[in-house]
């Protein structure tokens, strides 16, 4: 007779069920998913499920989540995240990762991705209603500090701060009129000689200071105004 080890007596978990490919999905069905999406090619060898991706985010990932995928492939993290928040109305976020080896991040994963939210492929053919959902795509590198010339340095990371807030609001300040954001005082004074007509909502800087005027002018539009938190600024600053 053998011993009956107790995985939890050395820091293990025991499991709970079992996990058959017909509930998560196998990397046939995986394959054609990408076919789907890439109008009949599957431009990754070993894409995942998306059903097993969604699978552990139901079981790990709350409904508010944070989900980091550093290794990002062909972007079914990605996915299963957008679907999952559409099926049960959460507002998780991702973050996906990759070195764009061979161009996978511009020619699979960021195109997969885009095709799930807007429902068109790159060539333009439908593939679904598409998804809510907020995409950016951002190439990572180094800024030295310049210290003679700072002004200049703060003036191109509001441009990030601008992208950071669409991301997490889930916006597209070209795309909307009835959008606005002022990140500055020198941009608050431009946007009252003329942007404000058509502004129902506007994201305001939190150290912008607005003059008497400014402010009366919002008030007589009933314009929305959200501040942009100041964590923005701490984490381009850092």
């Amino acid at each position: 007779m053998g011993h009956k080890i107790h995985l939890d007596s050395v820091g293990g978990k025991l499991p709970t069920n079992l996990w058959l490919w017909k509930d998560v999905g196998h990397t046939d069905e995986a394959k054609k998913e990408l076919k789907a999406l890439f109008g009949g090619q599957a431009p990754f060898d070993t894409p995942k499920p998306t059903r097993l991706i969604r699978r552990v985010l139901e079981i790990g990932a709350g409904r508010d989540a944070l989900v980091l995928d550093f290794f990002a492939g062909s972007g079914t993290t990605g996915q299963a995240v957008t679907e999952l928040n559409a099926a049960d109305g959460g507002t998780r976020r991702c973050i996906l990762c990759t070195d764009d080896e061979n161009g996978i991040c511009s020619e699979i994963t960021y195109p997969r991705w885009r095709t799930v939210i807007t429902g068109k492929r790159g060539d333009g053919s439908g593939y679904s209603e598409g998804l809510p959902g907020s995409l950016r795509y951002y190439r990572v590198g180094f800024v030295p500090l310049d210290e003679d010339d700072y002004y200049g340095l703060a003036e191109g990371l509001l441009r990030h701060t601008r992208e950071l807030v669409e991301l997490e609001n889930g916006v597209d300040f070209d795309a909307d009129p009835a959008l606005a954001i002022v990140l500055s005082d020198e941009e608050a004074d431009a946007f009252f000689s003329g942007g404000i007509a058509s502004c129902e909502v506007l994201y305001l800087g939190h150290d912008v200071l607005l003059t008497a005027e400014q402010q009366a002018a919002l008030d007589a539009r009933d314009v929305e105004v959200r501040t942009v938190p100041a964590y923005f600024y701490r984490e381009l600053g850092e």
